[in-house]
């Protein structure tokens, strides 16, 4: 409630703008791409453009990368970027939205926070402006949304996790996760992740699932946790590899070399590195690959697309999935280096 009542007045002086710039046929700010029906108004050169992109929060290397690639793209192509990070709090999101309206934004990438809340407010503005979201997308609203296939990388993942343990024999497993606002990324990593487990014959048993946040530095003392109530746990297995690898350092700094920790995704380099060091004996065993460079590069090309009048919003399927694999010891060396921006 506290949410549409912060968005009455905003969601009102959306549409009257709209309105008003129907009536007088401006072509400048939000209602110049008529992103209702798909069909832009105008035709506009790329260096004209304002490309707004607000992300999540900053606070996870993913996230951040996402950030240095889409600045990345905007030089190089010479538009104007408006970025913001939210912290993780979807009210300051929604207004960061707003404010870039006013700056006369063409178009919008969103990382939504939390799906559920957002909706109704994020549709609102879907309707006046194209709207594409990366990595967490809502259904049915905006252009599309360009996102790793969650599911099958954190099932592959979960499949060469299995290859380390007995087959038939139970493991006792600890997931660190992305929190309350993560509706449908982090469940749907961890079910494949749990599946793939599965699939490769080893039974399990979760006793104990704590949110981390997505960063490194807050999986510590929440890993920390876990392990003093659960000090047997065979596998603790982090959303994506920031969580991941705050779990490995406190598996280090206690000496305890049995326990196991992967990801069910990202692929980010740090991660690349403890499983290449370690071999196929190392205690980093899997993770799943979610480039943020390809999704960040995907949504700014369509975002630039339709902003300048070269495509619809009826151009594009309503989900667009980046390349999933599974990463170990055996094809570590194809997505690893360590001038990788991530």
């Amino acid at each position: 409630m506290k949410l549409n009542r912060l968005w009455l007045g905003a969601v009102a002086l959306l549409s009257a703008s709209a309105l008003a710039l129907t009536g007088c046929g401006s072509t400048e700010g939000s209602g110049a791409t008529g992103a209702g029906d798909g069909a832009p108004a105008v035709q506009k050169e790329v260096k004209e453009l304002t490309i707004g992109f607000l992300q999540k929060q900053l606070d996870a290397p993913y996230f951040n990368a996402m950030k240095i690639e889409a600045e990345r793209i905007s030089k190089e192509q010479g538009f104007k970027l408006l970025f913001q990070s939210a912290n993780g709090d979807p009210v300051t999101q929604l207004n960061q939205a707003q404010t870039m309206l006013s700056q006369g934004a063409d178009a919008l990438i969103v990382n939504a926070i939390s799906p559920e809340t957002q909706k109704t407010q994020l549709q609102a503005i879907a309707n006046n402006i194209p709207l594409i979201f990366v990595d967490t997308g809502i259904p049915d609203v905006g252009v599309t949304a360009v996102t790793s296939d969650n599911f099958e990388i954190g099932k592959l993942s979960g499949e060469l996790t299995a290859k380390r343990f007995t087959k038939g024999k139970s493991i006792d497993v600890g997931i660190l996760t992305g929190g309350a606002n993560d509706e449908i990324v982090g469940p749907q990593r961890q079910k494949g992740f749990l599946d793939g487990l599965t699939a490769g014959g080893i039974p399990y048993k979760v006793v104990a699932e704590s949110p981390a946040v997505w960063a490194q530095d807050k999986a510590v003392p929440v890993a920390e946790s876990m392990l003093a109530a659960h000090p047997d746990v065979q596998l603790i297995i982090g959303l994506n590899d920031a969580m991941a690898l705050g779990a490995l350092t406190v598996l280090q700094d206690q000496k305890n070399t049995t326990t196991l920790v992967a990801a069910s995704a990202d692929g980010q380099k740090e991660a690349l590195a403890k499983i290449k060091e370690g071999g196929c004996e190392g205690q980093y065993v899997s993770t799943g690959l979610n480039s943020p460079s390809l999704a960040t590069e995907r949504g700014m090309e369509i975002a630039i697309s339709i902003a300048t009048g070269q495509k619809t919003a009826k151009d594009f399927d309503k989900e667009e999935f980046t390349k999933a694999a599974g990463i170990n010891c055996d094809n570590v060396d194809e997505f690893y280096s360590a001038d990788n921006v991530f």
